[in-house]
């Protein structure tokens, strides 16, 4: 291919030049914004559920997201495999490169959202039957689930846009998009179910129609003429097959990543079901308040991944290492102020989604020991970013997924199983306080039959002496990621990994 000098080589958007400190921070405080507002989506829904339609709705909301995560690391993987590809080709400055890869990405966007809305809709009940999703939630959750199917192709495009935009250096109109789509997701929201009393197929319609105006800005802007690359339609109907290989090959390890903790996540989930809808609720809440907690980490984790890709793509690896090394300083100052928050705060957390009583009580002991462990997650973001933008993105795969399966038989062993054994043991012996409680749960409607009250009772008694056990696996997990990739990072041999030609490495 042809080398063509980037038109706005060594301004804001080249990573390549200047202060590194300024550089990575700079590019990363868009994206962590716009991963704040990202998660405003759930958040929102999860409030307006909580506190307009109740606490089974919250559940129902809440036991979906492992599945949509699972049918996301897909186009997830593919977006960082783009961001990847093209961050290495600007930082190399081949303007008909980047024309390439990109076509190529968009083309691939359009047939992975098709083929997850064209999967996932009629497989939607089925799997949620699959984690044992409660009886009481099932109905709404299915709902849920269907319409987010529906609109899935507005998130892949939003996701291939911005992966494009933030490895051609501009993470501010990615931003721009996300806050576009969450204030349109909070407005609609609230006018489907307090208005329109659409309950929880309100909010996803509210989330699919945002997440289709996230989709189109990023190409918008792309098509501006401000970068050295527009989508043409010739091109985008002939992708290029060495540009698509070189996409999958950096991205099948970021999907294979998600997958696996996707698929851990329906596992844990489908744990988390056996302790109850308090549970369940808490567990949501929690979950809600950890996607806001790490997104500062996972921006720099990003930033990461753009800043060293250029600058392996230009050949200048002492400043790549340089960068690696302030994103992880300051992922540990941003995580340690997390922490504290989160540790202070995280009653106030819950009572802002309506929780009272147990759930309370779960989701403030979880929020306050998930505290302790952001550093890692921090370390493992930044790191396992910086190893992605290098090209080695099979090693933070290989790390997250060891993690994962350390996960998952912990929380068996130490938490679900025990729960399990003493949920039998109060079928069998079934004391005054489980039939109270069975009669309550039955007298909502919500159970077809007495028997199922009566387990759902069981669950609710057993769940206080078991549950941090499901923390306890979540946090050891955390460390283990972290240890493992920055051992990579360490005595790796990631400096090799480049997807350009070598050229001669510049030092600082």
């Amino acid at each position: 291919m042809a080398n063509a000098e980037i038109r706005y080589a060594g301004g804001r958007n080249d990573l390549t030049e200047g202060p590194i400190f300024q550089k990575l921070i700079g590019f990363a405080i868009p994206v962590i914004l716009g991963n704040l507002c990202f998660q405003l989506y759930n958040v929102v829904d999860s409030v307006v559920v909580g506190n307009y339609v109740g606490t089974d709705a919250l559940a129902a909301v809440g036991a979906v997201f492992p599945i949509m995560m699972l049918f996301n690391a897909l186009f997830m993987g593919v977006s960082m495999g783009a961001q990847i590809v093209i961050s290495q080709t600007f930082g190399a400055k081949d303007e008909d490169g980047l024309r390439t890869v990109t076509n190529t990405a968009i083309t691939m966007a359009i047939l992975i959202g098709a083929a997850i809305t064209i999967i996932g809709v009629p497989l939607a009940k089925p799997m949620l039957k699959l984690i044992q999703t409660p009886a009481n939630i099932i109905g709404d959750s299915t709902t849920y689930l269907v319409i987010i199917f529906i609109g899935t192709l507005g998130n892949v495009f939003y996701n291939l846009g911005s992966g494009t935009l933030r490895g051609m250096g501009d993470s501010r109109w990615p931003l721009v998009a996300m806050l576009v789509s969450s204030v349109t997701n909070i407005v609609l929201d609230l006018v489907f179910v307090i208005y329109f009393n659409m309950g929880v197929a309100g909010v996803a319609w509210a989330t699919s129609i945002a997440h289709f105006l996230s989709g189109m800005i990023p190409l918008w802007r792309i098509q501006s003429g401000s970068y050295p690359v527009r989508l043409y339609i010739k091109d985008m109907l002939h992708p290029d097959g060495a540009a698509a290989k070189r996409i999958f090959r950096l991205g099948l390890p970021s999907s294979l990543q998600n997958a696996a903790m996707s698929l851990g996540g329906i596992v844990i989930q489908s744990f988390a079901n056996s302790f109850g809808t308090n549970f369940i609720a808490a567990n949501t809440i929690i979950m809600k308040a950890d996607g806001f907690a790490i997104m500062p980490m996972m921006g720099l984790g990003m930033a990461s991944t753009s800043f060293v890709g250029q600058n392996i793509g230009a050949g200048k690896l002492d400043r790549a290492k340089k960068g690696v090394r302030a994103g992880q300083l300051s992922a540990i100052v941003v995580a340690a102020v997390v922490g504290v928050a989160l540790y202070f705060l995280g009653k106030y957390i819950m009572l802002a989604f309506g929780a009272d009583g147990q759930v309370l009580m779960m989701g403030v002991s979880g929020i306050r020991f998930l505290a302790f462990c952001y550093v890692f997650v921090g370390l493992d973001q930044v790191t396992g970013g910086a190893m992605r933008g290098a090209g080695a993105a099979l090693a933070p795969a290989i790390t997250s997924i060891t993690a994962n399966l350390c996960r998952i038989p912990l929380a068996y062993f130490l938490g679900t199983r025990p729960l399990r054994t003493e949920i039998n043991e109060l079928l069998a012996t079934r004391p005054s306080e489980l039939i109270t409680k069975a009669n309550e749960l039955f007298a909502t409607g919500a159970y077809s039959k007495m028997e199922e009250a009566e387990r759902s009772a069981a669950a609710i008694l057993a769940a206080p002496d078991h549950f941090m056990y499901m923390f306890y696996a979540m946090g050891i997990s955390m460390v283990v990621g972290a240890v493992l990739i920055y051992l990579y990072f360490t005595f790796g041999k990631w400096q090799e990994k480049s997807i350009i030609p070598k050229k001669e490495v510049q030092d600082e």
